[in-house]
């Protein structure tokens, strides 16, 4: 286990919900964070953590637009002179249903897709040549959803936790008949991620993701109204656990595991798990000899 105390690195999303929980883990750390999202607040959170030792600063921005993010990754290596850790945290739900009209469906294609997707694609994009010419250890966290998951992925290695809905079956992919494009778009990154994982490698950059399942958040609030029952809150899990759980992967180091995805669901104690044998992932194609 390694110490991130130096390190630097770019959340996005981080006004609020999980991506200030990573932001405040990180700098607790000891990691400078450079923050963005598309709320102000992310500004008040950056001056706040500049108090607790750490370097942090913050733009606000549209993940979604090639503009904001070239702003966004231009201004943090200007401040901090590298980035080598990228929580690639940006996304928002919509309603969408397979038999929405044209108009609304491109609407929300842009929307959704365009933050929860190509958000995380443009960030890569932009942060890659950069974490690669510099030759040393990074990392790239990408945030999915547990929608993609059946039980541990695949179920004979599930914990099969007595408290779980799903103990004594696996549990169904899909969040339902109005998340077609924010299943797609959560879908989209497990690409994503394998490619790059296997990709990068060789250049000493892990790629993996946190499949997350519900979390106290905003995003999750705003579904339920802003107005969740006490019955429905007690069962989700604490952003700040999700945030150990980037914490702990982190500190892995650099001969920690690379390609996978990790499932975080109701049921599922949040915590860093055993790494799993590759899956989708030869193990040949992320071995680098040392």
């Amino acid at each position: 286990m390694s110490s991130l105390e130096g390190r630097n690195a770019l959340v996005t999303g981080a006004a609020l919900g999980l991506g200030q929980a990573y932001a405040r883990a990180l700098a607790a750390a000891g990691v400078n964070v450079a923050l963005c999202d598309v709320r102000s607040e992310v500004l008040a959170l950056a001056t706040e953590l500049n108090g607790s030792g750490v370097r942090a600063v913050a733009w606000q921005g549209d993940v979604s637009k090639p503009e904001d993010v070239r702003r966004i990754v231009d201004g943090a290596l200007g401040v901090l002179g590298h980035i080598d850790i990228l929580v690639n945290n940006a996304g928002i739900w919509g309603a969408s249903c397979a038999d929405d009209g044209l108009d609304k469906s491109l609407a929300d294609y842009d929307r959704i897709v365009g933050t929860n997707l190509k958000g995380e694609y443009l960030f890569g994009r932009a942060l890659i040549p950069h974490m690669i010419a510099r030759g040393q250890p990074a990392d790239i966290v990408n945030i999915s959803t547990d929608h993609v998951h059946t039980c541990g992925t695949p179920f004979h290695v599930c914990p099969k936790f007595d408290n779980c809905p799903w103990r004594d079956a696996p549990r169904p992919t899909a969040g339902g008949t109005q998340m077609d494009l924010y299943d797609a778009s959560k879908w989209g990154i497990h690409g994503l991620t394998f490619a790059w994982a296997k990709a990068l490698r060789p250049h000493r950059i892990r790629v993996n993701a946190i499949c997350m399942g519900a979390t106290d958040s905003n995003m999750l609030r705003g579904f339920h109204n802003f107005n969740p029952s006490p019955e429905e809150v007690a069962t989700w899990m604490r952003a700040e656990d999700s945030a150990q759980v980037v914490i702990d992967l982190l500190l892995e180091g650099e001969q920690g595991r690379t390609g996978e995805n990790m499932n975080l669901c109701v049921g599922r104690p949040p915590r860093l798990e055993p790494a799993l044998p590759p899956v989708y992932i030869l193990k040949e194609d992320i071995h680098v000899a040392v």
